[in-house]
Formats: C-alpha cells, sequence, structure tokens
C-alpha cells in the first residue's frame, strides 16, 4: 500500500460546509471524499483529452458521404441478424 501523506488545505467556510455536507451524506471520510474528487477531476481532464484528440483526428480525416453510407449499411446488415 502507497505511503499516506497529511496535508492541509484552505477553503472559505461555505465551500467547506457545503464539502462536509456532502461528504456526510454519502457516508464517506474527509479523506476518502478527497481521493474520490481527485480521481473524478483526473478522469474528467483525461475525457477531455481523449476528446480533443477524436476532434482533431477527425478534422484531419473527416467523413464522407461514401464512409457514412458504408457505415449504415453495416449497422443495417449486423442489426438485422439480432433478435428484438
Amino acid at each position: 500500500m502507497n505511503k499516506s501523506i497529511k496535508f492541509a488545505v484552505s477553503i472559505p467556510d461555505d465551500e467547506f460546509e457545503e464539502l462536509e455536507a456532502l461528504r456526510k451524506k454519502k457516508g464517506l471520510t474527509r479523506s476518502e471524499f478527497i481521493r474520490v474528487a481527485v480521481r473524478l477531476w483526473k478522469e474528467k481532464r483525461e475525457k477531455e483529452k481523449l476528446v480533443k484528440l477524436y476532434i482533431a483526428g477527425y478534422k484531419k480525416i473527416p467523413e464522407n458521404l461514401t464512409n457514412i453510407k458504408a457505415f449504415e449499411k453495416a449497422s443495417f446488415s449486423a442489426l438485422s441478424d439480432e433478435e428484438w
């Protein structure tokens, strides 16, 4: 297990009260709450990075009408084999 390190954080009173209410509602310790918040923040940043890469790739090689029609045909073919 990783070594735990304690650190102090200063936030405005109203934000602290909001944090306390949220963590109590979820039944988390302050440490657990902060770990979850940091993990979610990191995941959000990673998703934003992936979206930027997707957009850049799409701009570099956009779909054309031929590709779209081929994707539609493949989708219809694959979905028609499924039991609904």
